[in-house]
């Protein structure tokens, strides 16, 4: 990112910011409808406009599960809720490095839809993040909603877009709104494999980066 939004939603310039995030998660199949997964992640962070202007280390612990509560096979209609906590396991920003952890509990919540139509399908979810415990400060939480559109062009290839919004509540300030658009690819190799590959740029927000995102998936079944 190299621009902002004020809490006017006009863009203002700013240094140069960058992360990298590569991520491991393993999801286990407990149940027909239940999965249980574990991931982590980490980050090398580069901020022109602070001091310190680098830092990496480990992010945060997550761990949830996934249930689907709905699966009409006969009009492809599934819902699902997707629930978990994410642990502050990363590094605190010190007066050397910028810190790669929220560096509180959160409680995460999402419902999600999926239907399809022959090649079609869509998917759309809200979801609220809730913060916990004493380190949690002015934060309050996260809502999100998206929205998704693919279609099967091959049996190896989905292009799909999407429409993302998160608002981050804090108890004292301004809060922060972003909107952007997400374009992809969903390919699924064979039985075994899939990738995901897909570009995501903000396009509207408030007290937030207009960042450019670039994003990639193997996803490994066994």
């Amino acid at each position: 990112a190299k621009r902002c939004w004020d809490t006017n939603h006009n863009l203002q310039s700013h240094g140069p910011c960058e992360e990298h995030a590569p991520s491991v998660a393993l999801t286990v199949g407990a149940l027909k409808n239940l999965d249980f997964n574990i991931s982590f992640d980490y980050h090398w962070l580069h901020d022109a406009d602070n001091n310190p202007t680098r830092g990496d280390s480990i992010g945060d612990l997550s761990i949830g599960g996934r249930y689907r509560f709905l699966n009409i096979e006969s009009h492809k209609l599934e819902m699902a809720y997707i629930g978990g906590f994410t642990a502050p396991t990363g590094s605190k920003t010190s007066d050397h490095c910028l810190g790669t952890s929220q560096e509180f509990w959160s409680w995460d919540n999402t419902f999600a839809l999926s239907k399809d139509w022959v090649k079609w399908t869509a998917n759309a979810d809200v979801g609220y993040t809730l913060p916990f415990g004493k380190k949690r400060d002015d934060a309050r939480g996260t809502f999100t909603a998206n929205l998704a559109v693919g279609y099967q062009a091959l049996r190896w290839l989905q292009p799909e877009l999407e429409l993302n919004y998160a608002v981050d509540f804090v108890k004292n300030g301004d809060h922060c709104e972003n909107l952007a658009v997400t374009g992809g690819l969903v390919m699924p190799i064979n039985d075994r494999i899939r990738v995901n590959v897909g570009v995501q740029q903000g396009i509207w927000g408030r007290n937030s980066d207009q960042s450019t995102s670039f994003m990639l998936g193997v996803k490994l079944a066994f």
